[in-house]
């Protein structure tokens, strides 16, 4: 929080009622809504959901030193309480408040695959001072808590919004009002709940038609190449030559876009991806310790996102190095046994598997790959087609290459990807387990010395948890 923030700032803020205007200028430091990593001298605001209650809990946050409480409880407490009609409510209405006090730009991304990387790389090159949204805090509630973060020490504020259906990021860049967007691609993630492309389309088009509007519109970061992405752009900005907004395309394909990749290479033994970019007239090179050619789209999109505030080449250089992968999203590990470990199990839709299973054909030929691929969810009725999609590329890479190769799908439709391998070639070892807790108990004693392991599945299906029993 800003360091002028006080109990009746909130109070206002929520049209709460303190329980004790007598402390209404204590300053607040930050505001938790888990009393589980709830720290001394936090502001705990409860929130309500449907398997959580946090008003059940500001008792036990006032014991764990708690500054104050802001919840819906009429439930006395022996600190500071702010009661107001509903938590969430008065979460988002703090968050639209510290955004309306900050002063620096504010940069939103959005896109059915890459906005968290994305994000995390534009934060690492802005600067320091650079808050950002933590993990996929990219919901209303989500965004409302990134809000919280800020500080009078803040001069960048990097936000992802996601969605999961019609009216969810017009409504976030309305209540947080970006200066800058990006949508990284627009792909089949959420498919089955918004019924198709189109959808999607219209979805993710929320950003673009809200920055044509807004009056503090500064610029936009373009994927030169996404047809979907280009057609968005044409019909929000149909004027866009005529204005003064600042746009950056960046490509992997059009030399003439103003970050331009020319050339990619994932070293077959580390997976590593090395990279050749041009950034104006200058070309740059940089070797970044992330799985999958499809991480490059996302650092081009990071640097034209940058250099529309005019961050120096200079600083993006030596800022460069400084780009990891965000956890279980490319992360690379080196096992027992020599083995190494790709881990994607974060979240999985179709797209962003192909990319990375594609990537993974270029990595050493020798050594045999051991494939986990979760269901991919939200698909709706296009899941069998999909999965079926993914079945189709192994058939079509053992086909061709002959790789060494086992494959262990999870749980759903992820069987269809063995069924689909199966049938073309019986002799490939596939496994299909219904539950994580058997995978635990069987993928270790299914590895060899030097296997590269690739995990990846959609966040429900709880791959992570299988990274405990791998050594």
């Amino acid at each position: 929080m800003f360091d002028r923030t006080t109990f009746k700032d909130l109070a206002e803020w929520t049209e709460g009622e303190l329980s004790a205007p007598d402390r209404s200028d204590f300053s607040v430091g930050q505001i938790s809504t888990d009393s589980r990593t709830l720290k001394p001298g936090d502001v705990f605001l409860a929130l309500r959901g449907d398997s959580f209650d946090g008003n059940l809990f500001i008792q036990e946050a006032a014991k764990l030193g708690a500054l104050g409480v802001i919840c819906e409880s009429p439930e006395e407490v022996s600190i500071p309480k702010i009661k107001v009609k509903n938590g969430l409510g008065g979460l988002i209405a703090i968050g639209q408040k510290m955004r309306d006090l900050f002063q620096g730009p504010v940069f939103a991304i959005t896109g059915s695959a890459g906005k968290s990387s994305t994000k995390d790389m534009v934060a690492v090159l802005l600067s320091d001072n650079t808050v950002s949204s933590p993990a996929s805090f990219n919901n209303l509630m989500g965004v409302s808590r990134t809000l919280c973060l800020l500080k009078d020490t803040t001069k960048n504020l990097v936000l992802e919004m996601g969605m999961n259906n019609f009216g969810e990021i017009l409504e976030l860049c309305q209540r947080f009002k970006p200066h800058y967007g990006l949508i990284t691609n627009i792909g089949d993630a959420h498919i089955g709940k918004l019924g198709g492309q189109e959808g999607i389309f219209r979805a993710k088009k929320e950003m673009f038609d809200f920055l044509s509007q807004s009056s503090q519109t500064r610029g936009i970061a373009l994927n030169a190449d996404d047809p979907w992405v280009m057609e968005a752009f044409k019909q929000s900005f149909p004027h866009f030559q005529e204005s003064s907004l600042k746009v950056l395309s960046y490509s992997q394909q059009e030399k003439t876009a103003d970050v331009f990749l020319q050339s990619q290479e994932m070293d077959p033994e580390t997976g590593f991806l090395n990279l050749r970019i041009s950034i104006g007239a200058e070309e740059v090179s940089f070797s970044l310790p992330i799985f999958g050619e499809h991480q490059a789209q996302n650092i081009i999109a990071a640097i034209a996102m940058v250099r529309l505030v005019d961050v120096p080449l200079v600083d993006i250089k030596k800022r460069m190095a400084e780009i990891k992968p965000a956890p279980h999203r490319g992360e690379i590990v080196t096992l027992s046994d020599r083995k190494i470990l790709i881990d994607e199990t974060y979240n999985s839709n179709p797209k962003a598997l192909l990319s990375s299973l594609k990537s993974l054909t270029k990595m050493n030929h020798r050594r045999r790959k051991v494939l986990v691929l979760g269901e991919m969810r939200e698909l709706g009725a296009f899941s069998s087609a999909l999965h079926d999609e993914i079945g189709e590329f192994l058939v079509s890479w053992i086909t061709q290459e002959k790789p060494l190769l086992k494959l262990v799908t999870v749980q759903g439709d992820a069987r269809r990807i063995s069924d689909r391998v199966i049938r073309s070639f019986p002799h490939i070892e596939t496994h299909h387990v219904d539950d994580v807790k058997a995978l635990m108990k069987d993928l270790p004693k299914w590895l060899k010395p030097q296997d590269i392991v690739f995990l990846k599945g959609s966040r429900g299906v709880k791959l992570d948890s299988v990274l405990s029993v791998l050594g």
